[in-house]
């Protein structure tokens, strides 16, 4: 028994000695455990982390192999670098959840760094190097696709930087991961501004937002009305009225009324000083949905608008204005008249290259067959009236009266209809070219009753000008030749005439529902395109991690 007891007691020696140790020494490297991800990624399989396949399945395998598997986020600052700034994605308008918070900050507070083990210190390294690499990918390029909310969006994306895994080796090297999301965050002031009223009205919901304002008959300056009281403190609220304006609460006086003026002007109203049911409903719009629209704005200016140059022309759709922007000053504004719902205006950007006076207009074959052609059916003469010619394909004149158009149909329609240069001419006396796919610029036009309209979506995409002389002016930037003697001089000899510009100006045509100008005033426009809601629910969705397959 004695000798039984002893092989026993030996046995356990043997186990605690040898066998513990070696299971010890098996365990693997931190460096070992992310090899090992690295590794089935190459194999084929997804890099994983936590449970979940992570957004980086190129740049970060390529990183991670180039640094022999190493750490890379042991230095604390890094850790709280990029802590801080995924916290403050919340002022971009996004959603710091998105970036793996709480999977980071799960490891990093179950235990002081040094004493995460092997795996953990693994795990939460990959989550770190593929957080940032997200959030970057954000401020680049947005979170949301555009292109696959709607169509007639044509604006590549924002290029990437080359050689990711070099520099976020040498951003991680020299600490600056604060410096390098702001290098690809849009550096345009307009952004910056919005930013700013991003935070401000997310002060006011804080504070409980703005007070309703009932319902009831149209308000003008003179007049005395209980709800002028709610209506001055909302109007401080928003800053279109100062706080220490009169104190006569009830009175609707000139101070009030230029405070109505300026909130209407900012929300695209007739700005007339009149409370009407129009300013009324703006005025009902909870500070919720105003954070809304700016936060999905914000994430249309990553779409588009990182750095434009100095000099360029500016398009808002939704807006109804062109406007032109030269070292950060508006030089040029003008009201436009743009593609009507179903009919929008496409998004894109491109480059005036030259103006063209008295021009002709072929007439799309979408407008021809639909439009035209029934009335043609009923009256050949109404060419003669409309001041139209038709041609073949080949551009060969033809006589009207000689062509049966009952034979015809969108189906099988082979002439091109065109309208002579003159004051009937659909695009008016100018049009302002940037040749594209599309075949949508800006033009007059001799309906120009239909720039008095609050809304102005009426075209078939093509962008109506009002003040198209001094747009001309200002792009060809030489008074001494370009003035009116000169632009009516061509207009009288009724002769089509191209003028290229001295130097191409960039344009964007953009649909935002919110603005900044550069006196810091934030706008709202209606979505009159109905685009808003698409934008804002994709935007709110959370970032979606496929389950890994362990």
């Amino acid at each position: 028994m004695k000798i039984m007891k002893f092989k026993s007691v030996l046995y356990l020696f043997i186990s605690i000695v040898f066998i513990i140790p070696s299971l010890s020494f098996a365990q693997s490297s931190s460096e070992e455990v992310i090899e090992q991800k690295i590794q089935a990624h190459n194999e084929g399989f997804p890099v994983a982390a936590d449970g979940i396949e992570l957004f980086s399945q190129i740049e970060l395998p390529k990183y991670y192999f180039n640094r022999d598997f190493d750490l890379a986020w042991t230095d604390e600052k890094n850790r709280n670098d990029l802590l801080e700034s995924i916290n403050a994605s919340f002022d971009e308008g996004l959603h710091p959840e998105d970036y793996h918070l709480e999977k980071i900050s799960k490891f990093l507070n179950k235990a002081d760094y040094k004493k995460l083990s092997k795996d953990d210190a693994a795990i939460v390294d990959l989550l770190m190097t593929d957080a940032l690499m997200l959030y970057a990918s954000h401020l680049i390029s947005g979170k949301v696709e555009q292109s696959k909310l709607r169509s007639k969006w044509d604006i590549d994306l924002n290029p990437r930087p080359e050689n990711v895994d070099s520099l976020l080796t040498v951003t991680l090297y020299n600490k600056k991961i604060k410096s390098a999301l702001e290098a690809v965050r849009p550096s345009h002031y307009l952004y910056k501004l919005m930013k700013f009223h991003l935070k401000g009205y997310r002060e006011i919901a804080k504070n409980g937002g703005w007070p309703e304002i009932p319902k009831g008959e149209t308000l003008k300056k003179g007049m005395s009305d209980e709800r002028i009281a709610v209506i001055r403190t909302h109007l401080i609220i928003t800053k279109d009225l100062k706080n220490n304006a009169s104190q006569k609460l009830e009175v609707f006086d000139e101070e009030l009324e230029l405070a109505v003026k300026l909130f209407q002007k900012r929300h695209n109203l007739t700005n007339d000083g009149v409370i009407g049911k129009g300013t009324i409903e703006q005025m009902n719009i909870s500070v919720q949905e105003r954070i809304a629209t700016i936060r999905l704005n914000l994430e249309r200016f990553r779409w588009t608008f990182h750095a434009p140059d100095d000099d360029f022309l500016m398009v808002n759709i939704a807006g109804f204005h062109v406007r032109r922007i030269t070292h950060r000053q508006e030089v040029f504004d003008s009201r436009v008249i743009v593609g009507k719902y179903h009919k929008e205006s496409p998004i894109f950007k491109d480059k005036v290259t030259y103006i063209e006076m008295n021009p002709t207009w072929t007439l799309p074959y979408s407008i021809a067959t639909h439009e035209t052609l029934p009335k043609l059916k009923k009256d050949p003469g109404y060419l003669a009236d409309k001041h139209m010619e038709i041609m073949d394909r080949k551009g060969k004149i033809l006589d009207p009266n000689q062509i049966d158009f009952s034979k015809y149909s969108s189906g099988n329609f082979p002439f091109i209809l065109r309208q002579k240069p003159g004051p009937w001419n659909a695009l008016g006396e100018v049009k302002f070219m940037f040749p594209n796919k599309y075949a949508v610029y800006l033009h007059d036009t001799p309906s120009r009753g239909l720039f008095n309209r609050q809304d102005r979506a009426f075209s078939h995409g093509c962008i109506r000008t009002e003040n198209k002389w001094e747009l001309l002016m200002s792009l060809m930037d030489d008074p001494d030749v370009w003035n009116m003697d000169k632009i009516n001089e061509i207009l009288d000899s009724g002769k089509t005439t191209r003028i290229t510009l001295p130097k191409p100006v960039n344009i964007y045509i953009m649909y935002w529902t919110s603005r900044v100008d550069q006196h810091n005033l934030i706008y709202f426009m209606k979505d009159v395109y109905k685009r808003d809601d698409d934008v804002l629910r994709a935007l709110n969705e959370p970032v979606k991690f496929k389950v890994a397959v362990e």
